[in-house]
């Protein structure tokens, strides 16, 4: 049996007609090395996922706790819109575009 992790979220969201795939990559996370990493999200052309493109969310201040931020399907349509217009080419190959939100 296998268990779907409580905090898993996954969709599709739509931009200009183009399917992307979205999934969640990593929480919001509190580290002495690295510290505060805000959730990040993982997303990828629907039918030609060449280069991942990493949504950036910033870590929730100020406590060391941080709790997910709501995010929705528009919003990460809002978002992957964003980068494709500061660069990220989602059919072509490479490392993954990380693209930072502002908060």
């Amino acid at each position: 049996m296998v268990a779907k992790a409580k905090r898993s979220m996954e969709d599709v969201a739509v931009v200009d007609g183009v399917k992307y795939r979205w999934h969640i990559h990593r929480e919001p996370q509190w580290a002495t090395v690295d510290g505060a990493k805000g959730l990040c999200i993982s997303v990828q052309h629907d039918e030609n996922p060449q280069k991942v493109l990493l949504l950036e969310y910033p870590f929730p201040k100020p406590s060391r706790h941080a709790q997910r931020p709501k995010v929705s399907k528009q919003d990460v349509a809002v978002q992957i819109g964003k980068a494709i217009a500061d660069g990220w080419e989602p059919e072509s190959r490479g490392k993954p575009f990380t693209y930072m939100i502002e908060a």
